[in-house]
């Protein structure tokens, strides 16, 4: 009995020790290790702007509206396009609204645009069933920035 007891309790100081992690050694050092240099490049120069630099590329447009219906609404805007139908349609992308107009209620409406963009897609929305869906396509090249929409 003293032999099974003696090889019982040796085996699990073995495992134990080993579960444990079996002590000393295994990367205790304190100091963490160097992180690599980067090397600095000495080929610079001094950048200079004119005074009247900026680097805001937003411009300032005007959209009236000429809403000839008789239903509330809503007029989406949108920057982007999602995708163009079979009929020639562009469907604008949801995620890039840029404001809602509600043509009864006011019939210009002024925006800042990024200066980049080529178009701005509108989507009339009735709030009744009498009227349709409609998507329009607004180049944006007016040199006057001024647009205006019939529907």
């Amino acid at each position: 009995m003293k032999h099974s007891t003696k090889l019982l309790i040796t085996s699990l100081i073995s495992a134990l020790t080993m579960a444990c992690g079996g002590g000393g050694g295994g990367g205790g050092s304190s100091t963490p290790p160097t992180p690599a240099v980067a090397e600095v490049s000495d080929n610079t120069a001094d950048i200079v702007a004119e005074r009247d630099f900026s680097f805001d590329i937003g411009e300032k447009i005007t959209l009236s509206v000429n809403y000839t219906g008789s239903t509330e609404g809503a007029l989406h805007l949108y920057s982007k396009a999602a995708y163009t139908t079979e009929n020639g349609t562009v469907i604008a992308d949801p995620i890039s609204r840029v404001t809602t107009v509600y043509p009864t209620e006011t019939e210009v409406v002024e925006l800042e645009v990024n200066g980049n963009w080529t178009h701005l897609y509108a989507q009339w929305v009735p709030m009744s069933a009498k009227e349709s869906e409609q998507n329009w396509s607004i180049a944006l090249n007016n040199t006057n920035n001024n647009y205006h929409l019939d529907f």
